[in-house]
């Protein structure tokens, strides 16, 4: 049944802004509109109650209340963040040209302090743990204490937040573990996810021949390898998968290749998710483009995009059934595909930015 989920994270907002940009970039809505619809999620974003300077992990969309119990996760911050990163940069490149009226100019100047405020009142040390030099996943506030549990891979979604609030300790800390497959190396992270690996690279730039570059080259091919073994489009990330609840809403949970990830059970499932292919558009956009030729063979491409996924696992589905496509749109995953066609389609514009 058609529902909208009332509540929003910080990596949501954080994608809700690029979104604009995106849209702007790709000619869908004017310069404008992007300033008013960017004015309008900034000043929102002021009215939100914080924690250090930090978004909660969670907020409800109507009342803009945190929802409890409070959390301040350690990645999604981060996200948020470097997304303010891209939204002040976009506005320092747009603010003295020609296409600028006066009127428009002192908007962005508003937005451009907002932005500056973010950036330097959401005070990463306080999720940092100096006797291992890594961070936290979070803050528990109601139990008013880190979670003992931490970032410690560099193949790791949270590389975003280690870039933005950088110590060499750090990031020459985190694990570089390596595994070899067909003859190729490359890195192992925590649950072997497209999202792990690529996210990031929405936002950074990767040379040629380093470590992060053939790890992400390497990550690829082992998707690709992995769904060619079972027959299916390939992609697999955290996502929802064909599994509900008493309330008709579908359960979520990390996906990833096997040979990737150090979490175990990951043999266990088959779901493909359409955005983690589109992640790695910079790798590879034919094999990319093929495989998006596939995933619409599967009825699973409708008014808003691409589900969020297509469940092959037997033990989720139907006994009649080969494979159910998920019937949900989750706003950050829409958000890194538009982010990336947008990357593809425009040079990396997004990158330059931040």
């Amino acid at each position: 049944r058609p529902k909208i989920v009332n509540r929003t994270s910080s990596t949501n907002i954080g994608f809700g802004l690029l979104a604009i940009i995106n849209a702007y970039d790709l000619d869908y809505i004017t310069l404008d509109t992007a300033i008013d619809k960017l004015d309008k999620a900034l000043n929102s974003v002021t009215k939100l109650e914080k924690w250090h300077g930090h978004l909660y992990n969670w907020y409800n969309t109507v009342t803009l209340e945190p929802l409890r119990p409070r959390f301040v996760s350690t990645v999604d911050s981060g996200n948020f963040v470097v997304s303010i990163y891209v939204v002040n940069e976009f506005l320092n490149t747009l603010i003295n040209t020609k296409v600028v009226i006066d009127s428009l100019r002192d908007k962005m100047l508003k937005l451009k302090s907002i932005c500056g405020d973010i950036m330097k009142n959401t005070d990463f040390s306080l999720l940092y743990v100096q006797s291992r030099n890594i961070f936290s996943i979070g803050y528990n506030v109601e139990g008013a204490k880190l979670v003992d549990s931490y970032y410690d891979m560099l193949m790791s979604e949270s590389r975003l937040t280690s870039l933005i609030a950088i110590t060499s300790k750090h990031w020459f800390n985190l694990a570089r573990s390596l595994v070899k497959v067909d003859g190729m190396k490359g890195l192992l992270s925590w649950s072997g996810t497209s999202f792990e690996y690529f996210m990031p690279n929405l936002f950074t730039k990767t040379y040629n021949y380093t470590l992060i570059d053939e790890a992400l080259s390497f990550a690829m091919n082992s998707q690709i390898k992995y769904a060619k073994n079972a027959g299916v489009p390939w992609g697999v990330s955290e996502s929802a998968f064909a599994v509900q609840d008493n309330e008709q809403n579908y359960q979520y949970k990390a996906f990833g290749i096997p040979w990737l990830g150090l979490k175990r059970g990951l043999n266990d499932n088959m779901v493909i998710s359409p955005y983690s292919s589109l992640l790695c558009l910079d790798y590879s956009p034919k094999k990319v483009y093929s495989n998006i030729r596939n995933l619409k063979k599967y009825n699973s491409y409708a008014t808003y995009g691409f589900y969020e996924a297509i469940d092959f696992t037997k033990s989720h589905i139907p006994k009649d059934k080969k494979y159910e496509v998920v019937k949900t749109y989750m706003a950050h995953h829409q958000g890194m595909i538009l982010t990336a066609i947008n990357n593809y389609i425009n040079n990396g514009v997004i990158k330059e930015r931040f």
